[in-house]
């Protein structure tokens, strides 16, 4: 199930995430997991080595999706997501249903934002601030696209292997928060095993309209 809340330019949006996430695997030899940079110098290097990738003429999507979905998975802190996500049903949930429910998440969030890379054109990222606290850290950019700025902030945590995102906000939307808000509402309306078959079911749906193979 995709949140409703999520808008058709903050889908455009986030194409950034993707750019963000893809470059280890596609060959500029860096990934979020490099303990010895800022959250700003690592989300830096990441977008400007794949926006180089992307304007290369010898760049073919279809080549580089399965390493982009791979990348993704490195990139994200997937267990701090499905836990923010699913908020208090995580603790009632078995771990079978956990882990289930992780990868549904990451999946979804693949399939419904992997082929956006597509309609990339020229668009850029301007880094505004940084902000860290603890072990946690907020880094402010902009997306400059053609329709206009549009605002996106990367939250991350600091592990012992290095600084990962764990929620990203567009034009002032948590991708974490619109998720848990429509999950939310599924689960308590058909409990953990409705939420997760309404998962698998989109899930296949957005896979069969991206050409994706099942995963």
């Amino acid at each position: 199930m995709i949140p409703k809340g999520i808008t058709t330019r903050v889908q455009t949006a986030l194409r950034i995430l993707l750019i963000t996430v893809c470059v280890g695997t596609l060959g500029a030899g860096f990934t979020f997991a490099q303990a010895d940079n800022s959250p700003t110098t690592t989300v830096r290097s990441v977008v400007d080595a794949v926006l180089a990738i992307l304007r290369s003429p010898e760049f073919e999507f279809e080549t580089a999706r399965p390493l982009i979905r791979a990348e993704i998975q490195r990139a994200f802190d997937d267990v701090a997501m499905a836990q923010s996500v699913l908020s208090t049903n995580w603790r009632t949930a078995t771990k079978e249903q956990q882990n289930e429910f992780k990868d549904l998440l990451m999946r979804t969030i693949e399939s419904t934002y992997i082929g956006r890379i597509r309609a990339y054109t020229n668009e850029s990222v301007d880094f505004r601030s940084e902000e860290i606290k603890d072990k946690r850290a907020i880094v402010t950019t902009a997306f400059l696209a053609a329709s206009g700025e549009i605002p996106v902030i990367y939250k991350l945590r600091q592990r012992s292997d290095g600084w990962f995102v764990y929620d990203v906000e567009i034009e002032n939307v948590s991708m974490v928060s619109t998720y848990r808000e429509t999950y939310r509402s599924v689960a308590k309306k058909s409990g953990m095993d409705g939420l997760l078959q309404q998962m698998r079911e989109k899930l296949a749906e957005l896979q069969a309209k991206e050409n994706l193979p099942p995963a």
